[in-house]
């Protein structure tokens, strides 16, 4: 987070020291671990690869070719890596056969390491491959009926789980500039405005937040699109929460690569279909 809110403000020296940092800790497999010491869990994988395309993107003198080559051997790994297969179950509510992508090997695939994986996927060139549009179903799938959605349940024993404000957000920037849009997707912004309108988001709650509201609203002009006092109270309330904290690189990051709106890295994406491309998917799916 610290490469793409770098990225984001043109602070180059910052961003490749991040990046370089990321490449150092790359395994031989192409996964890049939650503590860049150790050996998994290995969803972080996607935001080195987010990290690593991005900063290609701005610098591209800087970059080539490690940069392409750290990401190119991330999505390998991100495409033979996937959640497990549950037998289906009147007690679930989802479809437990979409594969997405899970948290720790072996489990079961949920929302978050999905959309990141999504973006990941989009950023890198791979938006046509079938794991990207298995993803996208799944993310779908996952939302509550209502809007928004829970970590990745919808209806367990019979009750619908509530939505919490983080992974609904994250669902729709993965989902974002998604044509045709999605009458499914419209309830899950109602839910991010209306909580946005309390002014009590946590930093990180409200960091993807503002992404997906800029997102919603991306086709708008300019000078209508959502500006920083959209988003005032809520910063002053985050901002405020993390001063009686102990220092937090990642939501600080975060928030920073939030406030850059529409020039967020993270939204730097060509619009997405769900429709399968023609042909040999294998070749749909080349780098860019």
């Amino acid at each position: 987070m610290s490469a793409l809110a770098s990225t984001a403000y043109r602070w180059r020296e910052t961003a490749e020291r991040a990046c370089r940092a990321l490449v150092a800790a790359q395994q031989s497999s192409g996964a890049v671990s939650v503590q860049l010491d150790a050996v998994g869990p290995h969803w972080t994988t996607s935001l080195a690869c987010l990290a690593w395309r991005r900063f290609e993107i701005a610098w591209p003198e800087r970059s080539r070719p490690w940069c392409s080559d750290a990401y190119r051997r991330g999505i390998d790994f991100l495409l033979g890596f996937g959640g497990e297969k549950i037998d289906p179950s009147e007690n679930v509510g989802h479809n437990t056969q979409l594969v997405g992508w899970p948290w720790v090997a072996g489990t079961h695939s949920w929302l978050e390491p999905t959309a990141l994986a999504l973006l990941a996927l989009r950023h890198c060139g791979h938006s046509r491959h079938p794991r990207a549009l298995e993803a996208a179903e799944l993310l779908i799938d996952r939302l509550l009926p209502d809007g928004g959605a829970n970590y990745g349940n919808t209806l367990v024993l019979g009750q619908v789980l509530r939505p919490h404000v983080l992974p609904s957000a994250m669902c729709m920037v993965a989902l974002h500039r998604l044509e045709p849009e999605l009458a499914a997707l419209a309830p899950t912004r109602v839910y991010l405005r209306s909580e946005l309108a309390t002014g009590q988001l946590a930093a990180l709650s409200l960091a993807w937040t503002m992404h997906a509201i800029v997102s919603a609203e991306w086709e708008q002009a300019a000078e209508t699109a959502p500006d920083l006092v959209v988003f005032d109270d809520a910063l002053q309330t985050a901002l405020t929460r993390l001063q009686a904290t102990p220092p937090n690189p990642h939501r600080l990051n975060m928030l920073l690569l939030a406030t850059s709106l529409r020039a967020s890295p993270l939204l730097d994406m060509e619009p997405f279909t769900m429709q399968p491309a023609e042909g040999n998917p294998q070749k749909a799916s080349q780098h860019e």
